[in-house]
């Protein structure tokens, strides 16, 4: 089976131009789904169970070890700057496939934390963007 490779295409604030971040390691521990549920369970006195959902959230979640040092982690970085600002961006699970789902960084910070010499490490969380 060969190896697949996601990509994530987006467009940097204050420009028009889209670009391209390609993963050159493959993610590891990818969940099939991740989803969480905003609603709100009651029970009455008789014992019976209301439930209002407001919505139910999609993630994306990613490991990502032994990101190299220069241009790889400097791209990621790069983009990083821009999704920690609320852009949407495009994920491809397969760079040489058309289909991707659009998503938002979910969170406040990112650290690419030292993994070996010349290798950092490093997990992001996306929400489907809706």
């Amino acid at each position: 089976m060969p190896l697949t490779l996601p990509k994530i295409t987006y467009t940097p604030i204050g420009t028009g131009s889209v670009t391209t971040l390609i993963l050159l390691r493959p993610p590891r521990f990818v969940a099939a789904y991740n989803r969480v549920a905003a609603r709100h369970d009651n029970i009455s006195t008789a014992g019976v169970k209301e439930t209002v959902v407001e919505r139910v959230d999609e993630f994306l979640e990613l490991t990502l070890e032994r990101v190299g040092q220069g241009s790889d982690v400097d791209a990621w970085d790069a983009f990083m700057q821009n999704a920690l600002q609320g852009i949407e961006f495009n994920y491809f699970p397969d760079q040489d496939q058309p289909s991707f789902t659009t998503f938002t960084l979910d969170g406040t910070d990112w650290l690419a934390e030292f993994r070996a010499l010349g290798q950092f490490s490093f997990r992001v969380r996306f929400r489907k963007a809706i």
